[in-house]
């Protein structure tokens, strides 16, 4: 069985920009017609073209360009929920590892019905919002060389924050000592002792009475630790006969995550990543009870209450989204050699 690896730089993808005409006026396409109190200024599209239409879906472009350069990196771990019906709290119901079972049915005999009991957590489906706003500069000095620059940050900043969403509540839990494995430095070699250091791991959270967590896995990790890693879990026939192990087949895969940093103005934001030399054992066994996305709207243009097709000012681009993660059920937290 093939591991995958998972990080930003594999996966992340260069999309050329959409790009204007040559000798194009965004001037002769758009006229100022209000300054509003705060300073805001809204514009016009002119003429009777498509131009506005066309505007919207290059911006479109540009952003969804955006997030293939910031890739989701947490879908392995998650059930995704999409719902536009979705309500705005929630409901999560935990079964367990024994909710379900099959009965035999004797003769005369009656079925046993599982059923779903009041929700133990409620998860509030969360409002996330940015503006783009264009200046006048940009239409007095045609700066449209500026114009995908900023679009594109929209998509990129938005799938940072997902990521930051989902996969935070792992590496921020507080966990305690049986969810947690320290590193084994018996072996001969470094990458040695990593694999020992994952069969380790592994060991805890199957025997683990109160959350037993018997895989398959995938392992959360720094970049600065995935080389390493990569290198226990990868089977090489003849040699290293020690390194020969089932968590080979058992994890199948690796997320690499640093977190993520970014700047709007002044103001500056910091989604923290796994620390270098932790990692996170995640059990996929109950993943569909463990992990939830719940998505009532994507990324999506709002625009204002104004005709989208007329006017050419600030725009809003927002999404809804709650998550419910449960990490004691399915994390091992490892300390690597």
């Amino acid at each position: 069985m093939t591991m995958r690896v998972i990080s930003r730089d594999l996966l992340a993808q260069q999309k050329a920009r959409a790009t204007f005409p040559k000798d194009f006026k965004l001037s002769d396409h758009v006229r100022e017609i209000d300054k509003l109190a705060n300073g805001h200024r809204i514009y016009e599209f002119v003429g009777v073209d498509t131009f506005g239409d066309e505007w919207r879906t290059r911006q479109r472009f540009e952003v969804d360009a955006g997030r293939d350069e910031e890739p989701l990196l947490y879908t392995p771990l998650y059930e995704e929920i999409r719902d536009a019906g979705l309500p705005k709290n929630v409901s999560v119901n935990r079964m367990g590892p024994a909710g379900v079972i099959f009965e035999e049915v004797l003769e005369g005999g009656e079925v046993k019905f599982m059923s779903v009991g009041e929700s133990q957590y409620t998860v509030p489906i969360r409002h996330w919002a940015t503006g783009l706003e264009y200046s006048k500069d940009l239409v007095i000095f045609n700066e449209l060389w500026r114009v995908p620059v900023v679009e594109r940050q929209v998509g990129i900043a938005h799938n940072a924050l997902l990521n930051h969403l989902h996969l935070y509540p792992i590496i921020s839990y507080a966990y305690a000592a049986a969810n947690q494995t320290a590193a084994n430095s018996s072996g001969d070699t470094y990458v040695e002792d990593v694999m020992l250091t994952i069969e380790d791991a592994i060991t805890n959270s199957r025997t683990d009475t109160d959350n037993p967590r018997r895989g398959p896995y995938m392992l959360l990790c720094s970049t600065s630790n995935i080389f390493a890693i990569e290198k226990a879990l990868t089977r090489v026939p003849q040699q290293g006969v020690s390194l020969q192990s089932s968590a080979i087949d058992a994890v199948r895969g690796i997320i690499a995550y640093d977190g993520w940093s970014g700047m709007r103005g002044n103001l500056s934001v910091s989604y923290p990543g796994v620390t270098t030399g932790k990692a996170y054992l995640i059990s996929l066994q109950y993943r569909g009870q463990d992990f939830q996305s719940f998505v009532k709207q994507d990324l999506m243009f709002e625009g204002e209450e104004r005709d989208l097709s007329r006017f050419m000012t600030q725009s809003v681009w927002d999404s809804y989204w709650g998550v419910y993660a449960n990490p004691i059920a399915a994390v091992e937290e490892i300390t690597l050699p």
